[in-house]
């Protein structure tokens, strides 16, 4: 009986385990442990680093000049479409309609109203003559709406600054279903006309759901810092032979080929090439919104700029723990299969 209790006890605590994911944290600090105990070195202080600051979204809210009929002006257009919208837009909800709201009303605006003028309504030359004129100014002033609707959007926002953990090696995460996300927003700012308010809403709440930039962003600084770690200790046992000081290799030599085949190629990389996937997909959806939305983008500069470099920096320090591992083997007369 205790023999089946004991038996029963080892099942249960091996299916608790395999149901618990590995944190990124354990991933590398496991990795850079064994590093130094097979090359008898103490891992160096990592290093502070900190990450890019996308602007305040209130900072970047652009203020489009908001053009109203008055009511006179209004009942002139009761036999189109336009009539009723621009109710819409005078009532209570409209005036406090959020940024993709407001989109979709000016996009319909910018469809109705043209249809309205060529219609057969009568209108006054006066009246004819400030609706051509408001219809100029709403299209000039379009892309304004756009911009608020994404970039200065704290709905977009937090796709970079939410996120405080970094990204778990082997999670379930639909990773290519939030990549596909990011690409339907790009695909909206660039065809913004072809949209519905429902396009917007359920694009902006796959974004909100799973902030994979910011995680994404974690995931960079961590490798980073560890990465470094291990380059170091790495580079410094390569320098003095530390591993066939005498000119033979020791048995230790063997022990840090595993740590690499089987910890750095096995585990770590595969983690790395990850992380560098689902960053992309969220930093080349940033590109093309911003590329569309031209000079309103000025505001976005530096932070694009910083997570470029943040980028360079990531894969960089993975070619140099490439290197560095090339570095030790060959120093021993080994060589590392390409």
């Amino acid at each position: 009986m205790q023999r089946l209790f004991r038996i029963a006890t080892s099942v249960l605590v091996a299916l608790l385990l395999s149901g618990c994911e590995r944190s990124a944290e354990a991933l590398l600090d496991d990795y850079v442990t064994r590093v130094g105990r097979v090359l008898d070195a103490e891992p160096p202080a990592q290093q502070a680093m900190a990450l890019p600051v996308y602007p305040r979204p209130r900072e970047l809210l652009q203020s489009p000049q908001d053009i109203r009929l008055d009511l006179l002006d209004a009942w002139a257009l009761r036999g189109c479409e336009v009539f009723v919208l621009i109710g819409e837009r005078n009532s209570i909800l409209g005036k406090l309609a959020d940024p993709v709201i407001r989109l979709d009303y000016e996009r319909r605006l910018l469809e109705l109203l043209p249809a309205c003028l060529n219609s057969d309504i009568e209108l006054g030359d006066e009246l004819r003559t400030e609706l051509d004129n408001a219809l100029a100014q709403k299209r000039a002033t379009f892309h304004q709406h756009l911009w608020n609707a994404t970039l200065a959007n704290p709905d977009y926002s937090g796709y970079w600054t939410d996120g405080s953990t970094a990204i778990k090696p082997n999670d379930d995460i639909d990773a290519a279903g939030y990549a596909t996300s990011q690409q339907a927003l790009a695909d909206l700012v660039a065809n913004p006309m072809q949209s519905t308010q429902d396009d917007w809403l359920n694009v902006l709440q796959q974004t909100t759901q799973y902030p994979m930039g910011g995680h994404s962003l974690q995931s960079m600084r961590l490798a980073i810092q560890t990465l470094q770690q291990a380059e170091a200790m790495l580079n410094e046992a390569a320098a003095d032979k530390r591993l066939c000081p005498m000119g033979p290799a020791m048995k230790e030599f063997g022990y840090a080929r595993n740590v690499m085949a089987n910890v750095f190629v096995g585990e770590v990389q595969p983690w790395l090439g990850e992380v560098d996937r689902r960053f992309l997909a969220g930093f080349n959806t940033l590109q093309a919104l911003t590329d569309a939305l031209g000079e309103l983008s000025v505001g976005l500069t530096d932070y694009q700029q910083a997570l470029d470099i943040l980028h360079d920096d990531f894969r960089t320090v993975i070619r140099a723990q490439v290197q560095a591992w090339q570095s030790l083997i060959e120093a021993c007369g080994g060589e590392v299969r390409r």
